[in-house]
């Protein structure tokens, strides 16, 4: 029997493809690219658009953020006001924000995560993250981020916080009876008076109940922590791996630990990345997969895996392979993807890899990559993937959505409608 599959659109709003062919259709800077991206989403009945933030320009690669300026590489827009200018021209997709509990106050965060699923009927999603610059946190005000495992304990604290702030209000404390001159019910809106370790807030929120209960919470953590993290608070997780090999293993660990936590192991969707390379023939396909790594620029590859990481990589030898007791406080589970899975690679293979922005490899026709996708999801455990594109590259959407999206839906791979109004509805029908 064909399992139907979830799909999402993961990018940044911001400037990685300034120099693309395909940049020149819109202006990233400006509202008509995101309101476009997301009706054409919304055409192919995907899931949702997940944004990725970057809040700070790095300094990690040469000690310094001018590579970084120069080449327009983590120079990015605010995903959260885009995402409801994105939400006022669709009706169903789901529309997702990379936020921090490192840098965002819980209320603010609370606050403006409510009031964007009101705006949306209940189509909000909050990639939970918990930041791996120390520019960021200067950004904000913080000498330097908690060590990494602490970063999580955190965020397990900040957690429980933002949640008792949505269900500060009952769902039936609005009543806005106007014969009364009652707006809602006060026995019904209790403040949480949340005193813990790290945090304090007395609430309530200033948003009424959310139509959602709770935004859909996404995380991509693939440390031993962060798995923990995400068994105890997940509705999705994304995770980017090399191989169908990498990805079976991953699935299985995480459906196990839901399991072991007392969890429905189906309560937690599990998407992978993907960036497929098409063509109408395969031999084109091949010639645009040449022409992608011939164009990937291998030290903004080694400044982007700095900056994830946290190690300033224009120091090391190239042709060596990434030592796996790097003491990393950013990203482990980037770290991880080379040194389990790819320890053959060189840290040059591995830059211009990341130049390519590639995951997974895929290459070859519309029909051929859905063989590969319904392939990959069937051996790999996959519930969904999530193609991973900056949003300047519009051309390359319309060609997913277009043709490889058509392919996937008469197979009975991809939905044909919707099944609710909300995103967690879509995202739990299958």
């Amino acid at each position: 029997m064909v399992k139907m599959l979830h799909f999402a659109w993961f990018g940044a709003p911001g400037a990685h493809y300034w120099n693309y062919p395909s940049a020149g259709i819109y202006d990233w800077r400006k509202g008509d690219l995101y309101m476009d991206m997301a009706r054409l989403c919304e055409r192919a009945f995907m899931d949702m658009v997940l944004f990725a933030d970057i809040p700070a320009v790095p300094t990690t690669y040469g000690d310094s953020n001018d590579h970084y300026v120069k080449h327009g590489l983590e120079v990015h827009l605010d995903p959260a006001p885009i995402l409801a200018m994105m939400g006022g021209a669709t009706r169903h997709i789901g529309l997702g924000a990379t936020l921090s509990t490192s840098l965002y106050p819980p209320f603010l965060l609370a606050r403006m995560m409510g009031t964007l699923d009101h705006l949306t009927s209940g189509r909000s999603a909050w990639n939970v993250v918990t930041s791996a610059s120390a520019s960021a946190a200067q950004n904000f005000g913080q000498d330097a981020l908690p060590e990494h495992d602490e970063r999580y304990n955190i965020a397990d604290e900040y957690l429980d916080l933002v949640r008792q702030l949505w269900e500060s209000w009952a769902p039936d404390a609005v009543l806005e009876d106007r014969v009364k001159n009652v707006f809602a019910d006060p026995s019904k809106v209790k403040p949480p008076h949340f005193a813990g370790k790290y945090f304090k807030s007395r609430g309530p929120l200033t948003v009424p109940a959310l139509p959602q209960k709770h935004p859909v919470i996404i995380m991509a953590g693939t440390s031993k922590r962060g798995q923990e993290f995400a068994v105890a608070n997940a509705d999705m997780v994304i995770a980017h791996k090399n191989s169908v090999q990498d990805m079976r293993a991953y699935s299985t660990q995480l459906r196990a630990q839901l399991a072991a936590a007392g969890r429905d192991p189906a309560s937690c969707k599990i998407f992978f990345s993907i960036k497929p390379v098409m063509g109408d023939t395969p031999a084109m396909a091949e010639e645009r997969w040449a022409q992608n790594y011939a164009k990937a620029n291998a030290e903004s590859g080694l400044s982007y895996l700095s900056a994830m990481i946290g190690i300033d990589f224009s120091t090391f030898d190239q042709d060596q392979s990434l030592p796996p007791d790097l003491p990393v406080q950013g990203m482990v589970g980037k770290l991880l993807q080379y040194t389990q899975a790819k320890k053959d690679m060189t840290l040059r293979e591995i830059a211009k890899h990341e130049g390519m922005h590639e995951t997974f490899p895929i290459c070859g026709t519309p029909e051929q990559v859905a063989d590969i996708i319904e392939q990959t999801a069937a051996e790999g455990g996959a519930d969904g993937f999530h193609f991973r594109v900056s949003v300047g590259d519009f051309q390359y959407l319309a060609e997913v959505t277009t043709k490889l999206m058509p392919i996937l839906q008469r197979r009975g791979l991809a939905r044909t409608s919707y099944a609710g109004t909300t995103l967690r509805e879509n995202l739990f029908a299958f």
